[in-house]
């Protein structure tokens, strides 16, 4: 099997002003995080992947930024492997909420922030 994309965000200082222009661009529906900051995109559509955009803080160390996820069946083995070619960790391995999976962040060689996610019903 391979690892599909399978989430994607893209980050700013204001969120909200970013959501106003990709939903106008791209027609998008967004629902807003009841826990604040983020909104949940809806491309309206039955294909790609779903989304969100999100505000950056001063601890992430960045101004912007876009990042997509992709999904293996051990986070650690493969922040591992990328940094055994080059790579960073940025995020270890992290439970997202209850059955929703894991997640972990690295920086690959050329300093692009990419995501990995775990299934919650992934056998490792």
């Amino acid at each position: 099997m391979g690892n599909p994309v399978t989430y994607f965000e893209i980050a700013g200082k204001d969120s909200e002003k970013l959501n106003e222009f990709y939903c106008s661009v791209f027609e998008w529906k967004t629902q807003v995080n009841p826990e604040g900051g983020n909104y949940f995109i809806d491309t309206d559509s039955d294909q790609g992947i779903p989304g969100h955009i999100l505000p950056v803080t001063e601890d992430m160390g960045m101004d912007n930024g876009i990042s997509f996820y992709i999904e293996v069946d051990d986070l650690q083995a493969y922040l591992s492997k990328a940094e055994s070619l080059g790579g960073k960790t940025i995020v270890p391995p992290q439970v997202i909420g209850e059955n929703m999976g894991s997640f972990a962040m690295f920086l690959d060689p050329g300093g692009n922030c990419i995501g990995l996610y775990r299934h919650p019903d992934s056998r490792q």
